[in-house]
C-alpha cells in the first residue's frame, strides 16, 4: 500500500465515521444495542453532532492531505498527537464516567489503529 492509498483510506474512513454520527439518530442506537444511550439532553444530541462534524472535518483534511503525502506530512505529524490525545481522553473520560468498556474502548480502539497507520505512513 503506498502512502496515498493508506492516507485516502484513513480519510475515507473518518469521513464515513463523521457522516454516521451526523445522520445517527434513535433506531440507530438501538439498532447498535446502544439504546440506553440515546442523547435525550439537547445539549448531548449537538454535541455529539459537533463531533460529527468535526470528525468529518478530520477526513476531508486528509483526503486533500492524500493527494501530496510529503508536502502535507506536518498535518500527518499533527494528526498522530491529535489521535494520541483522543485516545488518552477517551479512556480516561469513559473509566471517570463509569461507563461501560464496550461504549469507549471502540474509539479508543480506533485511534490506536489510527496512530499506527500514520506511523507506518510516516515510515515509508
Amino acid at each position: 500500500m503506498t502512502k496515498r492509498t493508506g492516507l485516502l483510506i484513513i480519510s475515507l474512513i473518518l469521513m464515513i465515521g463523521g457522516i454516521g454520527r451526523l445522520v445517527a439518530n434513535e433506531a440507530i442506537f438501538r439498532a447498535f444495542h446502544m439504546g440506553q444511550l440515546w442523547l435525550s439532553q439537547p445539549f448531548a444530541w449537538y454535541n455529539y453532532k459537533l463531533l460529527g462534524v468535526l470528525v468529518l472535518w478530520l477526513g476531508i483534511i486528509l483526503f486533500v492531505c492524500s493527494r501530496d503525502v510529503i508536502r502535507y506530512r506536518g498535518v500527518i505529524r499533527a494528526s498522530i498527537l491529535g489521535l494520541l490525545l483522543f485516545l488518552v481522553v477517551s479512556l480516561v473520560t469513559g473509566f471517570a464516567a463509569g461507563l461501560e468498556i464496550r461504549y469507549f474502548l471502540v474509539d479508543s480502539i480506533f485511534s490506536l489503529i489510527l496512530i499506527v497507520l500514520f506511523l507506518i505512513i510516516q515510515k515509508e
